[in-house]
């Protein structure tokens, strides 16, 4: 055992790189989920060899710049559409940043009090979900690359985040990897660590067991939505010349007249395909033909993405909701934007960093309706709307459902990130939102994947692919809510909270033990 420490601690960087690589493996393109549930097993069998806190720091900065370095590669690939030297700092900067916390972690799990038993792996998930938490709000957050995510197509082992959101496959996955390394590590007393093992093992089986009930329960959805979503999938060089946007707009027109043929109750656009102008009238001419569209398809309500000035000339990022007699009956702004992508913080102090009319943060979340002035329903039904960057944060996601949307949308425009795997990995998301509250969610993705989710998180066929040329829509049904609102929709991150305490209190320990020991030992000299 004393070789196989030495030989650990000689190669404890190879090993930290190692986990950096299995974890990325276990995310999109490569998509072999099963890694996750171990590729943190070689960093935190690294941590366990007497190494400083120093190595440790260095340990998990090496693990989280290999995952970030591979997993954020896309934003190197913008260089049409900015300079390759901005393009790299800011992808040197964001995967620089995004490792600190692999970093954090492996210094916080050096420093647990705990070596051996239950709590062992009971603190280093807690202090693993609590950082992924912050990390999603803080300097505005950032959630790609929670480990979560890399489950998103084993539909039974997500079911569990209708409980504790995306942030509980998370500590399940951690908690995995944390028992099976401290079983490695002692296993030359490996009778003392089969608690430490079992638990996780056991804690594993039940949440897939649930996932398979939950599942293979019949329910009976008495309403549903007939949908047609037209991504159109524009390249992004094309969009950013104004001179394409009459063939850009006749194009959807055209899509959209197909997708009519079968009647759909809503037509719905994705983010930004149109001015908010063409709606509004200020643009008399397009609005003229919309208006003559919505005739010829029979008068069919839409969800359209626009990006649209307000009366004091600020610019909004926005869903709108055209009624089927062409009228505004609703609008949305998006909220979280893209930070040095869609605004610049701290502009005021960077007046000369952005070339372009920044848009401005949405000031309130709201549902948008869906009427059909030809047939009313009894009451309007009411759409949440996440746009792009927004369906990464779960809390907000949340907030349509408890608000009363009957179905949810996610409108996006990946074209940016076309021919890598930045589409797939957003596309992920979906499915967690979808299980997290019991709702299902049309995507409608133009450069990106559109399709239908169902409440379970399975994605339906058929779907429209970044890459295709033809046929760029789809008809589906769409399940409209029922039921009570899951755990998750009513107290959202109690989960990552509840880890943050924990892994106050285990850290804390540290001190306090400490300081027991050196009055001990003080008494006793004396």
């Amino acid at each position: 055992m004393v070789r196989t420490l030495s030989f650990v601690k000689r190669y404890r960087y190879l090993l930290a790189g190692s986990s950096g690589i299995l974890l990325f493996c276990s995310f999109p393109n490569v998509n072999f989920f099963p890694l996750a549930w171990v590729a943190l097993i070689p960093l935190l069998i690294a941590l366990e060899t007497g190494v400083s806190r120093k190595s440790s720091f260095l340990m998990g900065y090496i693990t989280g710049l290999v995952f970030f370095a591979g997993l954020l590669l896309a934003i190197v690939l913008l260089y049409p559409y900015a300079h390759i030297l901005t393009t790299l700092l800011g992808y040197t900067l964001l995967v620089g940043y995004t490792a600190l916390y692999f970093a954090v972690f492996a210094v916080l799990v050096h420093i647990l009090p705990w070596r051996t038993g239950i709590l062992y792996p009971t603190a280093v998930a807690s202090i693993w979900v609590g950082l992924e938490w912050i990390k999603g709000w803080l300097l505005t957050g950032f959630p790609w690359g929670n480990i979560g995510y890399s489950q998103w197509n084993f539909v039974q082992g997500i079911q569990i985040a209708s409980i504790t959101g995306v942030y509980g496959i998370s500590f399940i996955v951690v908690f995995f990897n944390a028992g099976i390394a401290k079983l490695i590590v002692n296993i030359d007393r490996w009778r003392d660590e089969l608690i430490t093992v079992i638990v996780p093992c056991l804690l594993t089986i039940v949440c897939i067991t649930y996932g398979f009930v939950v599942i293979n329960r019949h329910d009976n959805t008495e309403s549903s939505l007939q949908v047609a979503l037209v991504p159109g999938n524009i390249s992004q060089l094309e969009k950013w010349q104004r001179s394409n946007f009459p063939r850009i707009f006749a194009k959807y027109l055209n899509l959209s007249k197909k997708a009519a043929l079968k009647k759909p109750d809503i037509i719905v656009w994705p983010e930004t395909a149109v001015s908010g102008d063409v709606l509004s009238g200020k643009l008399p001419n397009y609005n003229k033909r919309f208006k003559e569209f919505q005739v010829q398809i029979g008068n069919i309500p839409m969800l359209i993405g626009a990006t649209d000035l307000d009366a004091y000339n600020d610019l909004y990022n926005r869903v709108i909701s055209v009624s089927s007699d062409s009228e505004i009956v609703g609008k949305y702004a998006k909220m979280h934007l893209v930070p040095f992508g869609e605004y610049v913080p701290l502009a005021d102090f960077l007046p000369n960093f952005i070339q372009f009319q920044p848009y401005e943060h949405g000031k309130t979340l709201d549902t948008l309706p869906i009427v059909n002035v030809q047939q009313p329903k009894d009451g309007n039904l009411k759409v949440g709307t996440s746009i792009c960057f927004e369906s990464a944060f779960p809390n907000h996601f949340r907030k349509f459902v408890k608000k009363g949307a009957d179905v949810m949308g996610i409108l996006t425009n990946d074209a940016w990130f076309i021919g890598t795997a930045f589409p797939e990995l957003h596309l992920a998301m979906a499915p967690m939102r979808a299980v997290e509250n019991r709702i299902a969610v049309f995507r409608c993705a133009n450069g990106g994947y559109t399709c239908v989710v169902d409440k379970y998180g399975r994605i339906k066929r058929p779907m429209v692919t970044p890459q295709q040329t033809e046929d760029q829509f789809i008809n589906a049904e769409i399940d409209l809510k029922e039921g009570n609102q899951t755990l998750y929709t009513r107290y959202g991150d109690w989960l990552p909270i509840l880890c943050v305490v924990f892994s106050i209190v285990s850290l804390t320990a540290v001190r306090i033990l400490g300081l027991i020991s050196s009055i001990t030992q003080s008494t006793k000299s004396k």
